[in-house]
């Protein structure tokens, strides 16, 4: 026998049918505010300008001795977008690495507002001509202040800066057998090497068989000094079996083994 519907089972059909169509209404509702919610984020990031909002206002220098900060500072000024999240850090850091005495460098963010600067300077090893520094590997560079070292004074044509340094090592190396250290080393015009030592010696070494004429100079150098009580101001090894030398206040003297320059 078929059950007879209530009025009960009417009124829950009715509500069944009705709930249909509401949820397919709050839904659409709800997907069009998130889809204005979206709208307008979108048209705030694109219009807003980061670099004002979350900017970077503090620079860290680490690791460095004789990087100029201000040097620094005035580069990373110099870039438009300074903003936390937007700016590029690659760009920076080729800018940085043209700055003297730069080497490498490595730019870290530190939340909210901070930017790690981290350098890797040259080796100095001597002062470059006048004005001009050179490092272990041979790179010229020119600060705007030098610093007040006693380093050697080395100088030349720029493309020869990584040949004078080696030479200027392998030179100082000889010379310590006398406990000789070199101040000045010089490549002339002519290519020839000069050396003014620590005592204010002056060595003409010539532009050939250098080596040959350091050990030469090292072999009779003592018995050289003896010979005048004054004190001995200039050699010159550009012969080819002796030398001349000169004592302050005093007329030069050959001291030759037969041969000539």
């Amino acid at each position: 026998m078929a059950k007879m519907a209530t009025r009960s089972d009417k009124k829950e059909r009715s509500f069944e049918g009705l709930a249909k169509p509401l949820k397919w209404v709050a839904g659409l509702l709800a997907g069009s505010i998130v889809a204005i919610a979206l709208v307008f984020a979108g048209i705030w990031v694109f219009s807003v300008n980061t670099d004002n909002v979350f900017p970077i206002n503090k620079v860290e220098l680490t690791n460095h001795q004789f990087t100029d900060a201000v040097g620094v500072y005035k580069v990373l000024r110099s870039i438009e977008d300074r903003g936390f999240f937007t700016m590029e850090m690659e760009p920076a850091e080729k800018q940085l690495v043209e700055l003297p005495w730069v080497k490498a460098v490595q730019i870290r963010k530190v939340w909210p507002d901070t930017l790690q600067v981290s350098v890797v300077e040259h080796e100095p090893m001597a002062y470059w001509g006048e004005q001009g520094v050179v490092s272990t590997e041979g790179e010229v560079f020119y600060p705007t202040k030098l610093p007040q070292h006693n380093w050697v004074k080395l100088s030349g044509p720029d493309v020869m800066a990584k040949d004078l340094t080696e030479l200027l090592q392998l030179y100082q190396e000889q010379l310590l057998q006398k406990d000789m250290v070199i101040e000045k080393m010089e490549l002339s015009q002519r290519g020839a090497i000069n050396l003014v030592l620590t005592d204010g010696l002056e060595v003409k070494l010539g532009n050939v068989h250098v080596e040959e004429r350091i050990e030469r100079f090292l072999q009779y150098i003592d018995s050289v000094k003896e010979q005048k009580e004054a004190t001995l101001a200039y050699v010159d090894l550009r012969y080819q079996n002796g030398m001349a030398a000169r004592w302050n206040q005093n007329k030069a003297s050959v001291i030759s083994d037969g041969g000539s320059r």
